[in-house]
């Protein structure tokens, strides 16, 4: 294995892993639990989200430079090592087609409404696996240049809605109580919490001891993301009015008119966050392709890829035949999904790597 992808581009991959999902969903969440405070919810996700950074860097630093499947088998033992890559393998596919579909759903209500969803999903799962039939180099570099595309367009969006913002539709504080605020929390931690593929990434840094930076930065980066659109969301409509919205970010560009010649700029909005989804979805796929294929100690790559895309093409049209079943997925069933593999699976693997310590050094010294 050739490390092969630098800090920055580590930190472009958490972050375009984080967001793309993160924006769709949250703000509307986050504002109908907590109201105008819901910007206090997304602050107390982001104190969280860095401690997750900090503890899923601290158990990468452990690895000595193995994949990360090969270090559990290694560690733990075949069985261990199989057993949690089927399930971080079963959990990043999982993830991978309910990416997929939220956002075949969203290009078909906004974008190419008479479009079959089955053609949608069928170009998205071939790009991403187009993506990372290159290696996880080509994912990182796409992900850096859309990161710094996202840095652009981030002023513009917040100068563009200037004129509209009010921020006196943030009083006043704490108004819904501590016990909304915190409720509204759960969710972008959950999202959050996906900052835990720098286990798998980790491997393939060029600087591996660089991942504790890496992962707070992305993790910083990504809160400070939620809590633009947050603020800005409930500034221009009013709590009350985000609530009735599915997609709240797009909703707020989309009112922007630059005089009387200048309108439907949300266009280019839409453009750079679907290129964040690609990324994530390349991400994803990457993930549960590698798994797979080093648990059960495949042989080719390319056909396990080839396998696992055919596969999520029809799991992800006969999942979800309802826009309605995904949205209540992504709102309730998913955070109890996101918890257990990203926060108390990854727990639980630090836990066995302290209680295992002493061992791993006896078995160093006998080796030596």
């Amino acid at each position: 294995m050739k490390p092969e992808i630098s800090t920055l581009q580590t930190v472009a991959i958490v972050i375009n892993t984080i967001t793309p999902t993160a924006l769709l969903s949250i703000p509307s969440v986050t504002i109908g639990f907590a109201a105008n405070d819901a910007w206090i919810s997304v602050l107390i996700a982001a104190v969280a989200g860095v401690i997750i950074a900090i503890t899923i860097a601290a158990i990468c630093k452990t690895n000595p430079g193995f994949l990360f499947i090969e270090w559990m088998e290694n560690r733990f033992g075949r069985i261990v090592g199989m057993v949690v890559g089927l399930l971080l393998g079963v959990y990043y596919f999982n993830s991978f087609c309910m990416i997929v579909r939220q956002f075949a759903n969203f290009i078909a209500d906004m974008v190419l409404d008479e479009t079959p969803i089955v053609m949608l999903i069928a170009v998205m799962v071939g790009v991403a696996a187009f993506s990372i039939a290159h290696g996880i180099e080509a994912v990182a570099r796409s992900a850096a240049l859309v990161m710094f595309m996202v840095i652009l367009v981030i002023p513009v969006s917040v100068g563009l809605n200037f004129d509209d913002i009010n921020l006196k539709k943030l009083l006043p504080f704490f108004d819904a109580g501590t016990s909304r605020i915190g409720l509204a929390a759960i969710s972008p931690i959950g999202w959050l919490s996906e900052i835990s593929i720098l286990l798998i990434l980790q491997p393939y840094m060029k600087n591996p001891k660089s991942v504790m930076k890496a992962g707070i930065i992305g993790s910083l980066g990504s809160a400070a993301q939620l809590l633009i659109v947050t603020v800005m969301a409930v500034s221009v409509f009013g709590s009350e009015v985000v609530r009735m919205m599915s997609y709240p970010l797009f909703n707020m560009v989309g009112i922007v008119e630059v005089g009387k010649f200048l309108e439907r700029i949300e266009i280019y909005t839409v453009s750079v966050w679907g290129m964040t989804m690609y990324v994530k979805m390349s991400v994803f796929l990457f993930a549960s392709v590698h798994c797979i294929t080093y648990t059960f100690r495949l042989k080719s790559i390319r056909h396990t890829l080839f396998s696992i895309s055919l596969l999520a093409i029809v799991t992800t049209i006969v999942t979800w035949t309802r826009n309605l079943e995904l949205g209540r997925f992504v709102i309730v069933d998913s955070i109890p999904f996101l918890s257990m593999f990203n926060i108390i699976l990854p727990l639980c693997i630090g836990f066995c790597l302290l209680v295992t310590r002493g061992n791993n050094s006896k078995k160093g010294a006998q080796s030596s």
